[in-house]
């Protein structure tokens, strides 16, 4: 997870003085947290809103609800439970999926070409509620079921600041919070580190990129990647980015 890319031109201003989307998505719902129900019918739903405006010549703001539905089915994951096996088990039941966001834009008189800031974050919160099985196929202690309940939450924050023309720096931190978790086989985080486990998982990203042209950017970021417990990853970047095709400015 990176820094967006946007692109720089001016673009037409806007007719209304407030902006409202509301949408509705319906899937099929493979990917995690859903899972491949094998059959017609849909498998997943997502009910989102943004609302935005102008705050005088020189901000402008976003902000946007999300809430994603699935069921999945028979879920699997791999883990190494208190003996050191490695067990496969899952889950089904419910998984819910709540998200706030929110942008702020500055450029002095709504002129981005020289300088400008931009602030976005966002939160979101998952609960899942249903049964887990433990080792499926009997590879440990044999196969188990029971309750199984679980809250979590993550969110970043980012800024990217642009101080001259074609220059910009960004920061972005990232964190995920394990949460709370239930379940009714007795399970200890010795059975089930993935799920019980006590970490929370941060990310600390900064860069400094360049536009060549208004569509394409040379960028070179660091990352100070600490997802797992047991590892800090420094991650080194450079990319050059490419932007074809039609867009508000030049439509063909």
């Amino acid at each position: 997870m990176g820094f967006e890319n946007f692109a720089s031109a001016a673009c037409p201003a806007p007719l209304t003085a407030l902006y409202l989307d509301l949408g509705v998505e319906v899937g099929r719902g493979r990917a995690f947290p859903a899972t491949d129900r094998n059959k017609n019918g849909f498998g997943s739903s997502n009910l989102f809103g943004h609302l935005g405006g102008d705050i005088g010549t020189g901000y402008s703001w976003q902000t946007g609800l999300s809430y994603y539905s699935t069921s999945p089915q028979n879920r699997a994951y791999t883990d190494l439970d208190s003996t050191g096996a490695s067990v496969d088990n899952s889950f089904s039941g419910t998984s819910k999926l709540w998200a706030a966001s929110g942008v702020l834009k500055w450029a002095p008189e709504g002129n981005a070409t020289s300088r400008s800031l931009k602030l976005q974050g966002e939160y979101f919160r998952r609960k899942e509620d249903g049964t887990l099985t433990y080792d499926t196929a009997s590879a440990s202690q044999g196969v188990m079921s029971g309750g199984y309940s679980s809250k979590q939450s993550g969110w970043y924050a980012q800024a990217v600041y642009q101080f001259m023309p074609r220059w910009r720096v960004g920061y972005r931190y990232d964190r995920l919070d394990h949460g709370t978790v239930t379940n009714g086989l007795g399970l200890t985080a010795q059975d089930a580190p993935l799920l019980l486990t006590d970490y929370n998982p941060t990310r600390n990203t900064a860069m400094v990129d360049w536009s060549l042209t208004e569509f394409s950017r040379f960028r070179l970021q660091y990352a100070l990647d600490k997802s797992r417990a047991d590892l800090t990853d420094n991650q080194l970047l450079l990319q050059y980015i490419l932007s074809l095709g039609a867009h508000g400015a030049h439509k063909f």
